[in-house]
């Protein structure tokens, strides 16, 4: 079969080696008829005719090149089966409009592997866990690409200079590393313990819970918030309230734009991409703005720090510690060097990239406990048992029965149902020859409702807790991503999750204000959301 492939590449090339030969002779020959026409009465209709002419055979061997071009590498490239005919092309937006029954179906149709053709590209999506870790784990790049992608920071930074996705084996952007290493450790070293907990209570106490709230705003919001002050912290001062207020407003304005679920928006997106003009990326602009002015006034703050420590006043214990000065500490070894763009980009990436997975968390979390009271109440009496009325990381794991709902909760409705990278170059895998620019997708909504799991589509805390927690089948859940380009934070998202949750639980009752949506429900874009719903709020007595 190889030599019947590799038969008909040869020829091919050689077909467009003829081509292009063909094309030259025809030009050559049509500038010498031209060079020996008589310049007398009525020659200029027929050079007219002539020019006319030699344009249009051009126009046809053009197109007969690109043809052969494209038979080329049909024969060239390999993927695997699957619904990727352009004649689908209805079912592929549809496969972006319908994400949850979609990957369902394609799980259950391709186990291992299928190519879907889709409005924003090739897709090989990779249903089964020992591909997936294969990809994802095994040799992959894995920079996260959502941000990058969704809000469209592609058209604005240079190619190499902002962090890339690429599945390309043995090979990892250095600046990509060394920028997910430096948040690692701000994390690890900085920030988990007491100064953690004193910020994510902080905003928890800020939590805009009147009787009735929308919650995917409100949960936007906390997240926004927070983020901005493990990332920007001794910024916060020179904020003025107004553009604060501003800079959320915007950034809830993409959030929306990226969470739409219309055909509109793929024909926008494909508007998009054609010509590099689109709302998202002018409000973008207005939010990176701000950023860049928050990362002068760190720079301002640096140098006046500097010029007081050579006059030996202030010792080393000034140092911000936050995402930005993290960053800001390893723009010396970037290669190439990290700018003010690339940093404003890695900002917004962490602010806009936490904000969406804690809404979509929190939110998700909410609607459960709505659509499940009985379970609800019993996580709630066990935070009010350990008294765990203020936030505790450390100490949110004892919370079994609340841990369990959240695990039970994201298996069902994962905030990141699809993990999406894409190919720097072309590159042999398994019996396949890929093109760069190829997207791999790991279907993490499949694996969570796969066969493996017991009653996957009931929800049942028991499968959690310790009697039946052995029982999990392993590489079949991954609510937070794979491999060492998941999220910074994912070793501690468990028990972030679970104080949150407590202490709303804690102090607060939730109840419906009118028609609920299902939690088969929901919206793709930068993470996987429930409808737009509202709840009401009812706070409790310190102990009842």
């Amino acid at each position: 079969m190889e030599n019947i492939t590799e038969n008909i590449v040869e020829k091919v090339e050689l077909a467009a080696d003829v081509g292009i030969k063909v094309a030259n002779v025809v030009s050559n020959a049509f500038e010498a008829t031209v060079a020996d026409t008589d310049h007398s009465a009525g020659a200029e209709e027929g050079t007219l005719m002539n020019y006319f002419t030699s344009f249009g055979i051009h126009i046809a061997m053009v197109i007969i090149v690109i043809l052969l071009k494209w038979q080329y590498d049909r024969n060239r490239y390999r993927y695997p089966k699957g619904p990727r005919d352009w004649r689908n092309i209805k079912d592929a937006i549809s496969f972006h409009r319908k994400k949850r029954e979609n990957l369902l179906a394609l799980a259950t149709d391709y186990p291992d592997s299928c190519t879907v053709i889709t409005h924003v590209g090739r897709l090989v999506l990779l249903n089964d866990p020992t591909l997936i870790n294969e990809i994802f784990i095994g040799r992959a790049d894995l920079v996260s690409n959502k941000v990058d992608g969704y809000l469209e920071n592609q058209l604005r930074y240079k190619e190499g200079k902002f962090i890339r996705t690429g599945i390309v084996f043995r090979h990892q952007d250095h600046n990509a590393r060394i920028v997910h290493k430096a948040l690692v450790q701000q994390l690890d070293n900085n920030l988990i313990g007491k100064h953690l907990d004193s910020l994510v209570q902080e905003q928890l106490k800020q939590m805009r819970l009147s009787e009735t709230f929308d919650v995917r705003r409100t949960t936007f919001y906390f997240g926004v918030r927070l983020l901005i002050s493990l990332t920007c912290s001794s910024t916060m001062s020179s904020i003025d309230d107004k553009a604060f207020e501003l800079f959320e407003q915007n950034l809830y304005k993409i959030s929306k734009v990226i969470h739409e679920d219309t055909i509109e928006k793929s024909a926008k997106i494909a508007i998009t991409q054609l010509t590099g003009l689109s709302e998202t990326l002018d409000i973008n602009e207005n939010v990176l703005d701000y950023i860049k002015t928050w990362i002068k006034y760190r720079h301002s703050d640096i140098n006046r720090t500097e010029d007081t420590n050579n006059e030996q006043i202030v010792t080393s214990t000034t140092k911000t510690n936050d995402f930005l000065q993290a960053i800001l500490d390893i723009i010396d070894q970037s290669v190439p060097r990290l700018d003010e763009d690339d940093i404003a980009a890695c900002v917004l990436d962490i602010i806009m990239h936490g904000s969406e997975m804690l809404k979509g968390a929190l939110s998700w979390l909410l609607l459960y406990t709505v659509k499940y009271p009985e379970e609800a109440d019993t996580c709630r009496r066990e935070a009010r048992d350990n008294g765990y009325s203020t936030f505790n990381l450390s100490s949110a794991e004892t919370l079994r029965q609340t841990q369990a709902f959240v695990k039970e909760v994201l298996r069902l409705s994962p905030v990141v149902p699809i993990v999406i990278h894409s190919t720097l170059q072309d590159f042999k895998w398994r019996n396949f020859h890929i093109q760069k620019r190829t997207l791999f997708g790991a279907n993490v909504f499949a694996l969570h409702h796969s066969i493996a799991w017991k009653e996957s589509t009931k929800f049942d805390l028991t499968r959690w807790l310790e009697q039946d927690e052995s029982t999990i089948p392993t590489h079949s859940y991954a609510p937070f991503g794979f491999g060492p380009r998941a999220c910074i934070a994912e070793k501690y998202l468990f028990n972030l999750l679970t104080g949150i949750f407590a202490v709303l639980l804690y102090h607060n009752n939730f109840d419906k204000t009118g028609s609920l949506p299902e939690p088969t429900e929901g919206t793709f874009g930068l993470a996987n959301m429930p409808p737009k719903y509202s709840l009401k709020a009812t706070p409790l007595s310190t102990r009842s």
